[in-house]
């Protein structure tokens, strides 16, 4: 093998790859602004500026498509997640409310909000739904995990990790209802302050 032809090979490769997360980005971009019922193939190819023929090549159902950048999404929060909470000290207390925010900032990001989009389209979708699973719960445990480690030694008391997932399960509900609430009143007042307080209290008790 020529040097000359390994390198095009890889810039084949780089080539594709390009393509690829063009895809996943126009996507993504595509699931904020109009939801999964306007991602379409066609309204995807256009925002990536690539043709449909190397969008099949990649992606040969829109639900591949879909997927796929949900899973990007989701070790990209993962990893954000991990980076974040690597970087925190301080004492017990200091340590829960920082972990509590990092929670209430990842839930209130948009990847959230692509994220409830397409579990509101996986209610009709039988197929979307099992393939969306998996990756749910691959995000769930992994920021399980890395909470735990940020609470020290709190994390690895019993019953930890059910108050954890009561904490994470009402940070969604909130996140939720600030997003999607009509009335606008989710939004007034920062309540977020009054509701890590009593996270934390409900975290640090015995």
């Amino acid at each position: 093998m020529t040097v000359g032809a390994s390198s095009a090979r890889r810039s084949q490769s780089e080539r594709r790859a390009e393509t690829r997360g063009r895809l996943l980005d126009a996507t993504v971009e595509s699931l904020i602004a109009e939801g999964y019922g306007g991602t379409t193939i066609r309204r995807v190819t256009e925002l990536a500026g690539v043709s449909q023929g190397a969008m099949s090549h990649h992606f040969p159902h829109r639900v591949d498509l879909v997927v796929s950048a949900f899973e990007r999404l989701a070790e990209q929060r993962i990893d954000r997640y991990g980076d974040r909470a690597r970087e925190l000290s301080g004492d017990r207390g200091a340590r829960l409310r920082a972990m509590l925010d990092l929670l209430w900032e990842d839930f209130s990001s948009p990847v959230f909000t692509v994220a409830v989009k397409l579990w509101v389209a996986a209610a009709e979708d039988a197929e979307l739904r099992a393939r969306l699973v998996p990756v749910e719960k691959r995000i769930h445990t992994n920021m399980a995990r890395l909470s735990a480690e940020v609470a020290g030694e709190l994390g690895a008391e019993p019953g930890f990790d059910r108050k954890l997932a009561v904490a994470m399960n009402t940070v969604a509900g909130l996140a939720l209802t600030r997003e999607f609430d009509p009335s606008g009143r989710a939004s007034r007042g920062k309540p977020w302050p009054y509701h890590r307080a009593a996270l934390e209290r409900m975290l640090d008790e015995a």
